[in-house]
């Protein structure tokens, strides 16, 4: 599994380690069952403080994306089984204006955004 954290990054580590790891289940690279590696390795791995993860995982737990027990570890939750409509229409509102304001970072035209998108998704399509 790799997730980068960027420190010159306006986003918070945290947040940075959740969307990527979000990303990675809901487009099936981490499936379910998976197993996250625990905080203290990935947080030793990145070279950020295992409080950091341990937030980031806590994100994740929150939004149904991954389960945690004690002794068992963190693995990725079965979620597309108890998610609503509407949950399924928030999440993806989420993910959509946190890539606009990622394509507004760089500057990149909506054109080319909307490109990016598209070409995202072709290749999802053409995986399956």
């Amino acid at each position: 599994m790799i997730v980068e954290v960027d420190p010159a990054s306006a986003v918070p580590p945290y947040e940075q380690i959740r969307a990527q790891l979000a990303t990675m289940i809901s487009t099936g690279t981490l499936p379910v069952g998976a197993q996250l590696p625990p905080i203290r390795q990935l947080a030793a791995d990145l070279g950020i403080a295992a409080n950091t993860v341990a937030r980031s995982y806590r994100e994740l737990e929150s939004q149904g994306l991954v389960t945690s027990r004690v002794r068992h570890g963190t693995t990725v939750a079965d979620q597309a089984a108890r998610l609503t409509e509407a949950e399924i229409r928030s999440r993806l509102d989420e993910a959509a204006h946190t890539y606009a304001a990622l394509a507004r970072q760089l500057g990149v035209s909506d054109a080319a955004a909307a490109d990016a998108v598209h070409a995202a998704l072709a290749v999802r399509a053409a995986a399956r």
